[in-house]
């Protein structure tokens, strides 16, 4: 099996629930081994532009996620909203896109009160409308890459579809 270039998004903060900026080498680690796939971390964080101007920083960011073979984001309770853009990004360049969304956290299958109404094992509708997999372990994710080449990736054009699903509804 060939290399899989992987742009891991998530919390950058060493205040995140890891507490290091770097925790991304570990949670690669972890695919490697729960994937059986040899992984190139696209890490953001290592990219030599955190101290240049916000542009450069996005721009180097983009420019990863054009070259990853697909995105990982860890959807954490606390994730910035970095994470959302680069799923967004990530979609205009056909990636794509498993999001780690922890079962029974924020995004992924707790209890929720929604518009007034209880919601039971809620599900982020923004996750799991541009995520083309959405994983509640880690575990499940190093699955997903297994057949990552098996994945049709959602594109940009999600956005529109989605808008006429909801003009369609009547």
């Amino acid at each position: 099996m060939e290399q899989l270039k992987v742009y891991i998004a998530g919390k950058v903060d060493k205040n995140s629930g890891f507490g290091t900026h770097y925790w991304r080498d570990e949670f690669c680690d972890k695919l490697r081994e729960l994937s059986g796939r040899e992984l190139e971390n696209l890490d953001p964080t290592k990219n030599g532009a955190q101290d240049d101007e916000p542009e450069v920083i996005f721009g180097a960011d983009v420019d990863m996620i054009s070259r990853c073979g697909a995105l990982v984001v860890y959807l954490s309770d606390d994730i910035s909203v970095g994470g959302s853009q680069e799923i967004l990004i990530a979609k205009y360049f056909k990636k794509p896109v498993i999001g780690f969304a922890p079962k029974g956290g924020k995004f992924n299958g707790r209890t929720k009160e929604h518009f007034g109404k209880v919601v039971v094992d809620y599900k982020d509708p923004f996750v799991f409308s541009t995520c083309d997999v959405v994983c509640g372990t880690i575990e499940e994710v190093g699955e997903a890459l297994k057949t990552i080449d098996q994945i049709k990736p959602k594109t940009i054009d999600l956005i529109q579809d989605h808008q006429q699903i909801y003009l369609n509804r009547e």
